[in-house]
């Protein structure tokens, strides 16, 4: 009873719902806002017959969703399948979404980059369909990214910190402080915007964050040469999180997003925790 106390408030403030009806009410409430949705599906780690085939009924039932130009895949929720991987891809860029692959814990994440990169291989060849996750709290994250920007000619980079540091933090492979991470962010940033400059507006990127120095960074790289930028920079951030600087960055020119969560509630208490675990002071709003 205490736990569904405590959940219930935030899957609401920070969720589109059960289901994808709900999911589309929250769409379109983004969109009268002047902001763009990427839909996850929450469910994560599956590793059933019959999880799995409900995970492909929701993809299937995304990829008709209109006013949607991107979904979020979990490619741990397909139990790394290549089989069914490809076959939500193909549905999915068969009505003209492109997908966001998810990054996860350092568990999954060598095999998660593998099946990325082989996505890439097979669908980035004219544009951009398919977007790798880079983890910045992660060590390894800024000679990869530069890596992959060699290797890649049409590369879909989506930026984040990381969301599994309480998870990983004994595996060595994390920075040891948030100021290591900060800095490995805007380096990323940087390294983002001046390659952009060089590669002939192949690359693609979101720059997923919600702290103020990374947007007023962004905002300001992004106003010296808009016309550059304008159809390959994005910024992405979760519902329910910083709307004063989400309305900074619509009034930038930079197309925004949220990323709306969906699915059964029980299947949200991963999601929820990490938020909870990044963001403590979320529960002063209900508990005060």
């Amino acid at each position: 009873m205490l736990l569904k106390k405590l959940i219930t408030p935030l899957f609401n403030h920070l969720t589109a719902g059960t289901n994808t009806k709900s999911l589309q009410s929250k769409i379109a409430l983004l969109n009268s806002k002047n902001l763009n949705s990427i839909p996850d599906y929450i469910k994560e780690s599956t590793n059933n017959y019959n999880d799995i085939n409900t995970v492909i009924r929701e993809y299937t039932k995304l990829a008709t969703i209109n006013n949607v130009d991107f979904i979020a895949l979990k490619l741990s929720s397909l139990n790394f399948s290549s089989t069914i991987i490809n076959q939500i891809i193909k549905t999915l860029i068969n009505h003209n979404k492109k997908i966001l692959i998810d990054a996860e814990n350092v568990k999954n994440q060598p095999l998660i980059n593998d099946i990325t990169n082989d996505l890439i291989n097979k669908y980035n060849k004219i544009d951009v369909q398919i977007y790798k996750t880079y983890q910045m709290y992660r060590k390894d994250q800024p000679n990869m990214l530069l890596d992959d920007i060699k290797k890649y000619p049409h590369l879909g980079i989506k930026l984040v910190r990381g969301a599994y540091y309480n998870e990983d933090k004994k595996t060595n492979l994390l920075f040891t402080s948030k100021d290591e991470t900060d800095k490995a962010f805007s380096k990323a940033i940087d390294i983002i915007f001046d390659k952009q400059n060089k590669q002939n507006n192949k690359n693609k990127s979101f720059i997923c964050t919600h702290n103020s120095n990374d947007i007023r960074k962004m905002i300001q790289l992004y106003t010296k040469n808009k016309d550059l930028y304008n159809h390959n920079i994005y910024h992405a951030s979760l519902y329910g999180f910083i709307e004063r600087d989400t309305e900074r960055i619509i009034k930038s020119g930079i197309k925004t997003f949220k990323y709306l969560p969906y699915g059964e509630m029980e299947d949200a208490i991963p999601y929820l925790i990490r938020r909870l675990y990044e963001n403590p002071k979320i529960l002063y709003y209900y508990f005060k």
